[in-house]
């Protein structure tokens, strides 16, 4: 990266750490967060961290991932499928088949369930939250394995013993070219007595489609005129639910049980053709999604007084349930078994993903006010994954004269992920202005894999196989603060992810990479050495967060489709580095003007590709690392203006995504695309409501660009998913 480049960058990005909405001053708010494991005001944690207050996403209508990358450097996001997600920051992601290189936190539970084909990251609804904290970069030393990108976090309101409390919201929407949407959601505190205390929350959300489906025709034809069959397809509804309880029996413990529950029922998924009219698809059968997550977290605290300890228990829940239009895939393979084509062969596949969690940290953490400040602890997860899928075609086996009917493909697989760890973090007070910080976590890993495949298309079985590693995940950081308002921090840090056992390649329909093919790949790793500032002027009026980092990866895994038959397997294909620039600055002139703007650079490419996986990667050496936007930014504001005892407000966003590289097998970018978001409303008493718009710019932002034989034929057209249309709705919040 060029200087000169890099200070135009620096200029024009600026960030939303800390959003203040509704401060009773002309200063900003201070927030204080829990990143490192102790309660801290943000602005003296050394340490890249965006934190949005529950105040502050409900103002910016944050309500899950998608939104929150938008205003947060170096986060970036891939569409799974519907309120599925992988999630990537400062170049480091993950793709089918693997752990998260971003963990994902409901308080203390990590959700770091292994990727498959249409499970990723959960869509956590925002409501009732307390904040999201977002951590960039490597968390290794803290967070364990899948936090080597960074950490999100995020942290719902707790029970108050003191007061009785309801929060609820109602609304509804308006799609460009879509249905309607509408929601309900509402949150009660319930004091017990004078120790105990239960917290319940509801919300159903119902979110309009937009998708056209149309009756197959000939693929090979550029632009076809086909008959639209069903409108508006892909609607959502989204529910959720979490009882928290609360129970003081003494001043020093702390019993905290928690259930949460989340759904998800899609109609359809959001993927269009890219040579038919705008948002529409072709197929011969729905492709409806549902997911179910449960979650229970029983979370013991206990202050000896020289230190507090912290128990945290968690047992998961997540199951995935597919179905997809399998049509074009026959389409492709028609030629490899002498079938002619056209006519097309209806087809459908049916995914199944069953996955359970044990999750238990023990952590002691000692008083913050001291010279010396510790935590260590010990750390142990067990995950289960068990994938089934189901190809079915009936006109296709007639065609290829199998006489034992439909069932053309089946596979069965179960995955363990074990993680045993301890660790320990020490920060030292040397000078009273100068700090160092040294971490180390020593991990073991082990996995195994077996599955069972049957059908033309299957590989050959893979026998239970297992993979083991361990390993240190080290941090050093030294940090300076030269005025009380100012941090300045050096950090070297290293974090890894877990290898693992592969699925298999069959033989006889024309797979390439046979020899390259690896029944085991193993961990992936990263050094992230961070410069960074954070500075506050004006008596907080101004605060200014800047970050530099460069981000060494070996052993990168990669999801590797074999050019000649389509199939994907795993593997550790080269080396990377990601090199980038972060700001985040937040302005309050006056009391009734917040600005805020986010921001970031990132340089991620590969360094070299092993020569095996050279015919399967459209990335060579000094190429673009694929999901990662070279630059984004947000640039936002807030204006309230008090009549009587009213506060009426005004709320403006523009987001810009830059060029974003599609897929490691093939050539294809994502456009850059900006995005304005806006609303404006009244808050009085008990009562806030307003009027709001989504992408009122209507651009049509590409989230995913799809290639390969169930998303493309040939160079006629491949399979995307956008942003939706231009949304407008009203809302209503209510605090008692």
């Amino acid at each position: 990266m060029k200087a000169p480049h890099a200070l135009i960058i620096l200029g024009g990005l600026i960030t939303s750490t800390s959003l203040a909405m509704a401060a009773s001053s002309d200063a900003l708010d201070e927030i204080v967060v829990t990143a490192q494991r102790r309660a801290e005001r943000l602005q003296d944690v050394p340490a890249a961290i965006t934190a949005l207050s529950g105040d502050s996403l409900n103002q910016m209508r944050l309500q899950g991932n998608a939104d929150l990358a938008a205003y947060v450097p170096s986060l970036s996001f891939d569409v799974l499928s519907p309120g599925e997600t992988t999630l990537t920051i400062r170049g480091l992601g993950t793709s089918y088949g693997l752990e998260p290189a971003v963990s994902l936190y409901v308080n203390e539970t990590p959700l770091d369930i292994r990727t498959d084909g249409y499970a990723g990251a959960p869509d956590i609804d925002f409501f009732d939250v307390d904040r999201v904290e977002v951590l960039r970069g490597p968390q290794g030393t803290l967070y364990g394995s899948s936090s080597m990108g960074g950490a999100v976090r995020i942290l719902t309101a707790q029970p108050d013993p003191s007061a009785y409390a309801v929060n609820a919201e109602v609304g509804g929407s308006s799609m460009d070219g879509g249905g309607e949407g509408y929601l309900a959601k509402s949150a009660v505190n319930l004091p017990l007595t004078a120790d105990s205390a239960v917290r319940v929350v509801g919300a159903f959300e119902h979110v309009p489609g937009y998708i056209n489906q149309a009756a197959p025709g000939d693929y090979a034809v550029a632009h076809p005129d086909l008959p639209v069959t069903a409108r508006r397809i892909n609607d959502v509804d989204l529910k959720s639910g979490r009882i928290i309880g609360l129970w003081k029996p003494t001043d020093a413990l702390t019993i905290k049980p928690t259930f949460m529950i989340s759904e998800v029922d899609a109609r359809n998924n959001s993927d269009y053709f890219s040579n038919l009219p705008e948002f529409t698809t072709a197929a011969t059968y729905p492709s409806p999604q549902a997911s179910r997550l449960e979650v229970g977290n029983l979370q013991v605290d206990y202050n000896f007084g020289i230190a507090t300890l912290m128990s945290s228990t968690s047992i998961l829940s997540r199951d995935v349930q597919t179905q997809s239009d399998f049509t074009l895939f026959w389409a492709n393979l028609a030629p490899a078994f002498g079938v002619p084509y056209p006519p097309n062969y209806p087809s459908t596949d049916f995914d199944t993903s069953h996955n359970s969690g044990f999750i238990q940290e023990l952590r002691l953490t000692s008083p913050t006010e001291q010279a010396l400040r510790w935590v260590g602890g010990a750390y142990f997860s067990h995950y289960r994954q068990h994938s089934t899928e189901s190809t079915n075609s009936e006109a296709f086996a007639g065609a290829i004269g199998q006489t034992t009917g439909p069932n053309l493909y089946s596979f069965d697989q179960s995955v363990i992920d074990q993680q045993t760890a301890v660790f320990v973090d020490l920060t030292y007070k040397i000078m009273p202005r100068l700090e160092i910080t040294a971490g180390e976590r020593y991990y073991e890993l082990r996995d195994s894999l077996e599955n069972v495949q049957s059908g033309v298309l299957a590989a050959p079985s893979q026998p239970l196989v297992h993979a083991k590693a361990s390993g240190n995940s080290p941090r050093l950081v030294l940090t300076y603060h030269p005025l009380d308002d100012t941090t300045v921090y050096a950090t070297a840090a290293r974090g890894y992810r877990p290898g693992g056992p592969n699925v298999g390649l069959p033989t006889g329909i024309g797979c390439t990479l046979n020899n390259a093919y690896s029944s085991l790949y193993q961990p992936d790793t990263v050094w992230n050495y961070e410069l960074g500032t954070k500075l506050e002027f004006l008596d907080r009026k101004l605060s200014i967060d800047l970050a530099a980092y460069r981000i060494d990866w070996k052993n990168v895994q990669q999801a590797v489709t074999d050019p000649g038959c389509g199939y994907l397997f795993v593997a550790n294909v080269g080396t990377a580095r990601s090199k980038g620039v972060e700001a985040e600055i937040n302005f309050k002139p006056v009391e009734s003007l917040l600005l805020t703007a986010s921001g970031s650079y990132d340089h991620a490419e590969f360094t070299s590709i092993d020569a095996p996986f050279l015919q399967a990667a459209a990335a060579r050496a000094g190429q673009a690392v694929p999901g990662v936007p070279r630059q984004k930014f947000n640039l936002g504001g807030e204006y309230t203006a008090v009549i009587a005892d009213h506060t009426g407000y005004l709320r403006l966003d523009w987001s810009h995504l830059g060029n974003v590289p599609a897929g490691f097998g093939y050539n294809a970018v994502r456009p850059a695309y900006g995005a304005l978001e806006a609303a404006v409303g009244v808050r009085t008493g008990h009562y806030d409501v307003s009027f709001y718009g989504h992408n009122l710019t209507n651009s049509n932002g590409i989230l995913e660009i799809l290639e390969g034989t169930t998303s493309s034929f040939g160079n006629t057209f491949t399979t995307r998913i956008s942003t939706p249309p231009r949304t407008v709705g009203i809302d209503l919040k209510m605090h008692f």
